[in-house]
């Protein structure tokens, strides 16, 4: 009995590499406490125009991004904070921006209306999944497409930095150049992208809802 709930309370806390350092344990989730304060400090940029402080803090809260993974992955850290943070982080990150984006009429609204739908789907589909797993005690499920999901962010977040230089380097090439073009690229290929990682997240969700 005292074995069931030794190891019941190791799965519910955190687990560490017991090379880490207990203050360095932490680090990880500190750097996604701080991806999600430069969130709005990023959208307040935006809204101001401030486009490449913008750019440079977005490209901050990146790094960071990989960083606690890498540290994480390295050290070996997992936690429940953790766990729920850092999709959270990005998550809101990404709706924060686009939805800023399309209010500044920087993107059109039907790409940020495709961005946040998709966005929602995985987050009120995996809040549904996560409950149903915890009533009916079933083994965790990863909802989320590995491939066709990373290709989605990375476009989505190169679209980002490439709005955010628009002054510097999209507003002196002519409409008719390379720039624009590429413009256009990024916003069909981001859609397109976006649409095919939802539908592939909503049929992963089902069939993880009918198991």
């Amino acid at each position: 009995m005292r074995k069931h709930e030794k190891e019941k309370t190791t799965q519910c806390d955190v687990s560490f590499s017991p090379h880490v350092l207990l203050p360095y344990r932490y680090i990880p989730n500190a750097l996604t406490i701080l991806r999600l304060l430069g969130t709005p400090i990023t959208v307040w940029m935006i809204w101001q125009d401030y486009l490449i402080s913008a750019l440079w803090t977005f490209f901050l809260i990146c790094i960071t991004d990989w960083f606690d993974g890498y540290l994480a992955r390295r050290w070996q850290v997992v936690s429940q904070l953790g766990q729920v943070l850092d999709p959270l982080a990005d998550k809101l990150l990404m709706i924060s921006i686009y939805f800023t984006f399309g209010l500044k009429g920087l993107i059109p609204l039907w790409l940020t209306t495709i961005v946040l739908g998709r966005d929602g789907l995985i987050l009120g589909m995996g809040s549904l999944i996560l409950r149903q797993e915890k009533l009916h005690q079933k083994t965790k499920t990863s909802l989320e497409p590995k491939l066709i999901g990373k290709i989605s962010t990375t476009l989505q977040m190169l679209l980002i930095g490439l709005i955010l230089t628009r002054d510097t380097l999209i507003s002196s090439i002519p409409p008719s150049s390379i720039g624009s073009i590429l413009m256009v690229f990024f916003v069909y290929g981001v859609a397109f992208v976006t649409i095919l990682s939802g539908i592939a997240y909503a049929q992963a969700a089902w069939k993880a809802w009918h198991t």
